[in-house]
């Protein structure tokens, strides 16, 4: 019910600055393809121009934008309604999250405390009325978990392919898992090793599945734009900001100095990505030790928002919500990474064992997050497994309270 009225009630439309999706969703609802109205630079310099011209782009990955023009087809731009609409997979999600607990903990009280705790999450709350993909990706990315652990207790053809189907729509909705099937693969062979030969026909069908969903994805930016790439066209501009402006802080110089000014001017999205992408990373080989304090820092951003500011503050301050909303990620996250280690250290089961997808999936955002801006709303898709985590210290200890108690 709370969701559904704040769905209704969001003051105003709201996509955040950095976001195509609602252009990139109008031009296919319109039949222009995959693509972005940009101006046609004026005939002098600095001149203004009126005219724009539809170029296909591949600086967002294609399952958001497809969803919001569907809904745009079918019922025009209402905003109102796609917010509506991500509220009811929002609480799909939490119904997810209910059956993965109760798989992984076998407890349904575990499974009512995990998902009470997700339903109460304000930020959540707040994702589903904006134009953004967080609650779609939050979504499957639930859904993949659930079949993955499936896939792992009963190893078979069809388990294993709808894994890695699962995992390419994750991949879609957001390309930061775009790197996990190597990683997850590699930590079941190494896991299961002892029955390694029962998993390689399971395993060849969980790339199956993941290949025929990507692959699409990567012929049409071959064929349309000459790149073969997956990961969206805005990534190397997010791993040169990230580590161009922490190595020296206080220096006047602009964030893209002359020279590397020269060397963008002129090109397109994707040969920008290909330079800032190589900048990036020569930046932290340049500089390894001030990445390494950088890591401690960004560890408190992604997990807890403190130190939040400008980018990363803007995320939970943009007229939607504001120091209240950072405050209580900071005291709940800081809650939930707590009582999270309290169950791995006061209460290992069988439930340890069963919780290794997500926790593959909670060190691998976290890594894979290090290089980039590692603000909040990136560690927000595994927040749910703290949760559920949390939810087995929760209910443990208050039956070791109700029974010193009796």
């Amino acid at each position: 019910a709370l969701r559904v009225a704040y769905s209704t009630w969001a003051p105003k439309d709201y996509a955040a600055a950095d976001s195509d999706y609602d252009d990139i969703a109008q031009n296919l609802a319109a039949g222009k393809g995959f693509s972005l109205d940009k101006p046609v630079p004026g005939r002098n310099s600095g001149e203004p121009s009126r005219e724009v011209r539809t170029v296909p782009v591949a600086s967002r990955t294609p399952a958001y934008p497809f969803f919001l023009a569907a809904v745009y087809k079918l019922f025009g731009r209402r905003l109102k309604l796609v917010y509506l609409i991500q509220t009811v997979i929002d609480m799909l999600s939490a119904l997810l999250l209910y059956f993965l607990t109760l798989r992984i903990a076998g407890s349904e009280r575990v499974a009512l405390v995990a998902t009470l705790i997700y339903a109460l999450y304000m930020p959540f709350m707040s994702q589903t009325a904006v134009l953004l993909n967080e609650t779609l990706f939050g979504f499957l990315l639930l859904g993949f978990t659930l079949v993955s652990v499936r896939a792992l207790e009963h190893p078979s053809f069809a388990n294993f392919l709808a894994s890695g189907a699962l995992l390419g729509a994750v991949t879609l909705c957001r390309p930061t898992t775009f790197l996990f099937p190597v990683v997850l693969l590699a930590a079941v062979l190494i896991r299961y090793r002892g029955v390694i030969g029962q998993l390689v026909v399971p395993s060849v069908a969980f790339v199956a599945g993941f290949v025929a969903l990507v692959a699409p994805w990567v012929v049409r930016n071959y064929v349309v734009l000459d790149y073969v790439g997956l990961v969206g066209s805005l990534a190397g501009e997010q791993v040169y900001a990230a580590n161009y402006i922490w190595h020296r802080p206080n220096t006047p110089e602009p964030m893209v100095p002359d020279d590397l000014r020269a060397k963008l001017a002129g090109k397109s999205d994707i040969e920008r990505n290909k330079i800032l992408m190589r900048e990036g990373f020569r930046q932290i080989l340049l500089h390894p030790v001030n990445f390494a304090k950088n890591v401690l820092y960004r560890t408190s951003t992604f997990w807890t928002a403190i130190g939040m500011g400008g980018p990363a503050f803007f995320y939970f301050s943009s007229g939607r919500a504001g120091k209240e909303m950072c405050v209580f990620v900071v005291v709940v996250n800081i809650a939930l990474i707590i009582a999270s280690v309290i169950a791995f250290v006061m209460f290992r089961g069988p439930w340890t064992k069963a919780s290794f997808v997500p926790l593959l999936l909670l060190g691998y955002f976290y890594i894979i997050h290090l290089p980039i801006i590692a603000l909040v709303r990136y560690s927000m898709p595994v927040i749910p497994f703290l949760m559920m985590f949390a939810a087995v210290a929760i209910v443990n200890l208050f039956g070791k309270a109700r029974t010193a108690a009796s």
